[in-house]
């Protein structure tokens, strides 16, 4: 657990802070802190078309645009979350990048879990809950060479210690943070060590194990999972219920007429839960 120190929950991150105790091969080794980005994926890919290598950490203390799946806007006060990209470069098949953004989701929660003890879910594709309410967003973005897979760049927004009344008031029922959660600050610097150090330890299994001990774990922590929803895409909209993923990890809807249909994220807009709350 997360010291409760109020004194290490206000420190600022600092690179050295951040190195110092880190447990990681790769991941955050090489890192570049900036006070304000507009966001931290767009900086990401910067690096990774310079070359920058596989693990290294782009950190903001705040977002001018930070923006989720589908251009959403993803809220970034200063100083009071973790707003970070890590740039990866595994095996050159795209169809696998499906499969790591479930990965990452499951080191987000074990994160949150192992730290504070709080149940995190996941809600697909790309969402941590606490409570039914988000804490934490993922955005996975890639650069293709002739098919193959250059880079990803894997964007997450954490909500530490940002407080509801930072909220619009149309998040207020929806969002949440871990403070608000626990009723008490975390220290950041510690909860993004953990972070990483489980990033890389997932990132390497996912990069050695079958695809399907993937989707076990992934499984163990779904709230959607044999859910009733809505999915919605740009161009259609289907309802059923939630029976499975596919090897590389879309969503196996069956719909009321018993059909199934195959849902891939970077189709969705978003999945409602029928009868509930919890866009």
């Amino acid at each position: 657990m997360i010291s409760r120190a109020s004194s290490r929950a206000a420190r600022p991150l600092t690179p050295d802070a951040i190195r110092s105790g880190l447990k990681t091969e790769r991941f955050g080794r090489t890192l570049h802190l900036y006070d304000r980005v507009e966001s931290t994926n767009t900086t990401a890919l910067e690096w990774a078309e310079d070359g920058a290598p596989e693990g290294t950490l782009v950190l903001a203390e705040s977002q001018t645009k930070g923006r989720g799946r589908m251009g959403r806007q993803w809220i970034s006060p200063p100083k009071l979350n973790l707003y970070l990209s890590i740039i990866l470069r595994p095996d050159g098949d795209p169809r696998h990048i499906g499969l790591w953004s479930l990965t990452a989701a499951v080191a987000v929660a074990q994160t949150i879990e192992q730290a504070t003890g709080l149940p995190a879910r996941l809600k697909w594709p790309n969402d941590i809950r606490v409570h039914a309410k988000k804490v934490s967003g993922l955005l996975l973005e890639s650069a293709l060479h002739k098919d193959r897979l250059k880079h990803l760049v894997l964007g997450i927004g954490l909500n530490v210690n940002l407080t509801r009344d930072a909220l619009p008031d149309n998040l207020r029922n929806s969002v949440t943070s871990l403070r608000e959660e626990l009723g008490r600050e975390l220290d950041r610097i510690e909860l993004l060590q953990r972070l990483l150090e489980q990033l890389e330890l997932q990132y390497q299994s996912f990069r050695t194990k079958p695809p399907q001990k993937v989707l076990e774990t992934y499984t163990a922590l779904s709230e959607t999972l044999g859910q009733t929803v809505t999915v919605q895409a740009p161009d259609r909209e289907w309802s059923g219920k939630v029976i499975g993923w596919t090897p590389e990890g879309a969503l196996i809807l069956q719909k009321t007429d018993r059909q199934n249909v195959v849902v891939r994220s970077d189709d969705v807009i978003h999945v409602r839960q029928n009868n509930a709350a919890c866009d």
